[in-house]
Order: C-alpha cells, then sequence, then structure tokens
C-alpha cells in the first residue's frame, strides 16, 4: 500500500512563496507575519491537511455568553435559547474553554457588558439571539472575537450561525399544500424578530408557486414589539390550516382554538417550527420543523475557537443550518 507523504511546513511555504520560518510564525501565532498573509496560510495549512499544534492549556480560555434576560424568568416558556446555551458550552467544556453566561437585562446593559469584558479575563463573545440595540451597539465596538447565533448583524460583518428559516418553512407549507389545503394562514408578528420574517417568506413563497393569494386577515400577531405573547385575534372567515412561527405560538394557538370550538387536525391543521418541547406536549403532536441545536453550537464554537486561537481577523460570515421536518398528527387531507 502507497504510503500517504507526511504534509511539511516547508510544503506549504512552496506553496504560497513564502519562507519556512514565515509559516511557523502564522502557524504558532508568533509576531511578525501580517493579518491578510496569516490568515492565506491558515486556510493553506487547512486544505492540506496540515496538523496545527493545539494551543497551550496552561491558560484556560473563556468565552462570554450574553442572552436576555427574560429567557431565565420563572414564567419564561422559551426553551430554545436556553437548550442552545447549554449545548455550546457542552462544546467549549470539550475543547477545555469555559463558557460565562451573562444574561442581559435592558436597564443596566451597559454596566453589565463592562463589568463582564473588564472584571474578568474574557477572549471572546457569543450572542444568542436578538438583543437591545444599544448593547448591541456597545458589543460591536469591542476587538475581541464574537459570534452572533440566530441573529443577523446588519450593521456589521460579524460572522452569524442561523437556523435555515426560509426555505425549512417553505417546505412544511407544501406539505399542507400535498395534503389538499389551499386556505392557509400563517401565525407569527414578522417585523419582530429576523427568523419570524424569514419563516413568513418562506410560506409566502409556497402559496406563491401556486398562485394562492396571501390573505392578510389570515397574517396573525402571536407578540408584542417586547417579545411577549399576546392574544391572537381571530378573522371572521377561518382558513383550514396555519403554519406557525414556533412550536410554542402552536401550542397557544391550539388551545385558543379548541377554546373557540374548533376540532384539530379534523377542522384546522397546525404545522410549527423548532420541535422543543411544545411539540410533544401538544394535543395532537405537532408537525414540526426541527432545528439542528447540535448543528447550530458546534458551528458557533468553532468559528470562535479559530477566532481566539489562530487567526482573530478570520471571517466565516452566514453559517447556515438546516433543519429537518418531523411528521405527527397536527396535520389531515382535506376532504
Amino acid at each position: 500500500m502507497k504510503k500517504i507523504k507526511k504534509v511539511t511546513m516547508q510544503d506549504i511555504a512552496d506553496e504560497l512563496g513564502v519562507s519556512k520560518v514565515t509559516i511557523s510564525k502564522a502557524l504558532n501565532d508568533k509576531d511578525g507575519v501580517g493579518p491578510e498573509l496569516k490568515e492565506q496560510i491558515l486556510q493553506k495549512a487547512e486544505e492540506f491537511g496540515y496538523r496545527i499544534s493545539k494551543i497551550s492549556k496552561d491558560k484556560v480560555k473563556n468565552i462570554a455568553i450574553f442572552l436576555d434576560h427574560k429567557y431565565f424568568g420563572e414564567d419564561t416558556k422559551a426553551y430554545f435559547y436556553v437548550k442552545i446555551y447549554q449545548m455550546i458550552t457542552k462544546h467549549l467544556s470539550e475543547i477545555g474553554y469555559i463558557g460565562i453566561l451573562t444574561t442581559v437585562d435592558p436597564m443596566n446593559h451597559a454596566k453589565e457588558l463592562e463589568q463582564i469584558i473588564n472584571g474578568q479575563n474574557i477572549d471572546g463573545i457569543i450572542i444568542l439571539g436578538n438583543l437591545e440595540n444599544d448593547f448591541l451597539a456597545k458589543v460591536r465596538k469591542t476587538r475581541l472575537p464574537k459570534v452572533f447565533v440566530d441573529y443577523y448583524d446588519e450593521l456589521s460583518d460579524t460572522d452569524c450561525v442561523l437556523s435555515e428559516n426560509i426555505y425549512s418553512t417553505y417546505e412544511i407549507t407544501k406539505h399542507l399544500l400535498n395534503y389538499g389545503h389551499r386556505d392557509i394562514g400563517f401565525v407569527g408578528s414578522i417585523s419582530v424578530t429576523q427568523s419570524i420574517l424569514d419563516r413568513y417568506l418562506g410560506y409566502s413563497r409556497a402559496l406563491m408557486e401556486k398562485r394562492i393569494p396571501i390573505r392578510q386577515d389570515w397574517v396573525i400577531d402571536d407578540r408584542s414589539s417586547y417579545n411577549e405573547a399576546i392574544e391572537f385575534e381571530f378573522p371572521e372567515e377561518m382558513p383550514t390550516a396555519f403554519v406557525c412561527n414556533c412550536d410554542e405560538t402552536a401550542h397557544r394557538l391550539i388551545k385558543s382554538l379548541k377554546q373557540l370550538g374548533y376540532k384539530v387536525p379534523e377542522e384546522i391543521s397546525i404545522v410549527s417550527f423548532d420541535n422543543d418541547i411544545y411539540a410533544d406536549i401538544c394535543e395532537p403532536k405537532l408537525t414540526t420543523v426541527a432545528v439542528d441545536i447540535e448543528g447550530i453550537a458546534r458551528t458557533a464554537v468553532k468559528i470562535v475557537k479559530r477566532k481566539v486561537e489562530t487567526s482573530p481577523n478570520y471571517t466565516k460570515g452566514i453559517s447556515m443550518i438546516n433543519g429537518k421536518i418531523i411528521y405527527r398528527d397536527s396535520v389531515v387531507r382535506v376532504k
């Protein structure tokens, strides 16, 4: 059997037309190599399969994880970010990093950020979800490596890791169409979060392909501008199915429909997004898009590790993590 040649620093140097010393400095994070050349060397080393020595374990790396305080309130039902946070800390622990959680209170966001960054030895930042604008403005000014999760920052080129929303909701809306539904509504306040808007776009695309007009009275808000749950305002004429932006909203919707005397799914079918605890406790159990929380967390940690250990200027850009439809009992064919 042919022996595989081991890749050396000289191989990388020859490929890029630089000295072996330059390659060594870049791979060992030493001074004397510009950021652009360093990034080229790191990318080439990765392409060649060169094994870069792991960072010294003498200094533990600390990653600050910021999350809106409402997700840890006593009355909260939002498990999505809590599950992502738990998975991120698990992956950080596996590489010898420590995740330091800080819940952000809009009244004290400046103090919280300064205390964490200045008071502790922080090597990087992970932002979970959409936070208050003034807080995000202060985060952008920090020079620490940072990654946004489930949020795209339009005002900076910071890396972000997103669940793929548009195509997944398009596919689950098509599932309703394949079951004969043509009167399909959407439940979600599309102006409140990026993910709800993206899911609405996926729903809209599926209907537009079938030349089905979107009825605005069937687009129902589920939360206030402060992202707090509100009562549903139903139209006089109801559709035969709803696409909900998340499982928690679907759970509340089904309760409200039953109180009004509707049978689910016999009279109104429901599909949703997330595949969290509400998908199972609903009656009927929800057909929903399962978010790949493991994939989101693993990708976020991989990016922040690359930035912290080898190249603060490394940019991955937008990372989309695909979901998967889980078929359950909340959809029936139109008779």
